[in-house]
């Protein structure tokens, strides 16, 4: 039904590089930092060959991975005199991820005790709203990590603390769907930033509101027109056409709109509801696997779907974290986030924006 930009937003995370490279979007662990050692030595003895060599190492760490290059050369000159050995010098040099990224754990220990500070206090009913935004949007930044380390996600998942682990566990399998090659094919990554305004979604509380007045209407259980909230929009912070022309946070194309809905599909409100109505047409609620199938033909779209929905099915809570999180795409210039604010009118090559805000590199 919807044409949508699922792989180039996907959670940013398949498509996060760790510098990382998603997410989109803490605790301590700061710049990564390298040392640069260069060392000459040099032995000689009267009235005999001299032989100095040079030899210089570089050892560069990153959150990517380990670079390492040496160079080494040497010469032979002749000399009667002795010469000492010059110290050996040490030059330190810092690696400084982008801001966005500052204080983002490089370890699968880390991302845990990350990720249970931020769900501890997404679900705890005391906790204050900003304090609950900046846990939705760590909660997210870590799995925008996890998603470009694989080979981290297993220890990260058995280090969370245990009654947050099953929460996890969808969230991160919901996060690797879209790279997935058995459910999704691969989408290059965008040389141009698409012409959007981003907007502040809904408060949660009126959200879910609009999602349970549409499953006493329809039927369909509240949590997957939340999860498709979430997965098309990011709760309706994305204003503009998608790549086929869909439109509004639940994302319809207008012909398919016209032929099932009422009222207006950029209206959160009329939108929610409406996609209550075509999944209630598509099999829904009976069977819902089939319904979001005709929402979207997607494997990798159903599966981030029903992973979000189990979540949300098993602690409405946790819909407070997914209302924080941020829009970000995979560009040619690598993960970009796009916050509350942006706007053009015209697609926009992704190289400048990324040179003029270097704020939301991801």
């Amino acid at each position: 039904m919807t044409g949508r930009w699922l792989a180039a937003l996907a959670l940013g995370a398949a498509l996060a590089g760790c510098s990382s490279s998603g997410g989109a979007i803490g605790p301590p662990i700061g710049a990564a930092t390298s040392t640069v050692q260069a060392s000459t030595s040099s032995s000689s003895q009267a009235t005999t060959t001299v032989a100095a060599s040079t030899s210089t190492s570089t050892t560069v760490t990153v959150d990517a991975g380990t670079v390492s290059t040496t160079t080494t050369s040497s010469t032979t000159t002749t000399s009667s005199m002795t010469t000492p050995a010059p110290p050996t010098a040490s030059v330190a040099i810092t690696v400084v991820p982008p801001p966005l990224l500052a204080g983002l754990a490089t370890d699968p220990a880390g991302l845990a005790a990350q990720l249970t500070v931020a769900m501890r206090t997404i679900l705890d009913p005391n906790a204050l709203p900003d304090a609950v935004s900046a846990s939705g949007r760590r909660q997210q930044l870590v799995y925008r990590r996890l998603a470009a380390r694989p080979e981290w996600q297993d220890a990260t998942i058995a280090a969370v603390a245990e009654d947050l682990r099953s929460f996890v566990a969808n969230d991160v399998a919901a996060v690797n769907a879209p790279g997935d090659r058995t459910l999704a094919k691969p989408v290059p990554p965008l040389e141009t930033l698409p012409a959007w305004t981003i907007r502040a979604p809904l408060p949660t509380d009126e959200l879910l509101g609009y999602y349970r007045e549409a499953e006493a209407a329809t039927g369909i259980p509240w949590t997957y027109l939340a999860a498709i909230n979430l997965v098309e929009t990011r709760m309706g912070r994305i204003v503009g056409l998608s790549s086929a022309d869909a439109v509004g946070p639940m994302q319809f194309l207008r012909s398919t709109w016209n032929a099932c809905c009422t009222g207006d599909p950029t209206v959160d409100r009329d939108a929610i509801m409406g996609a209550a109505v075509y999944l209630r047409r598509r099999g829904g609620p009976a069977d819902l696997r089939r319904a979001v199938l005709g929402y979207n033909p997607n494997d990798a779209y159903l599966a981030m779907i029903e992973h979000y929905v189990a979540n949300l099915s098993a602690d409405e809570r946790l819909l407070r974290g997914y209302h924080a999180w941020e829009v970000f795409v995979t560009t040619t210039a690598g993960p970009l986030r796009l916050p509350v604010g942006y706007s053009t009118e015209v697609r926009i090559p992704a190289a400048d924006y990324a040179g003029a805000h270097p704020e939301d590199r991801a």
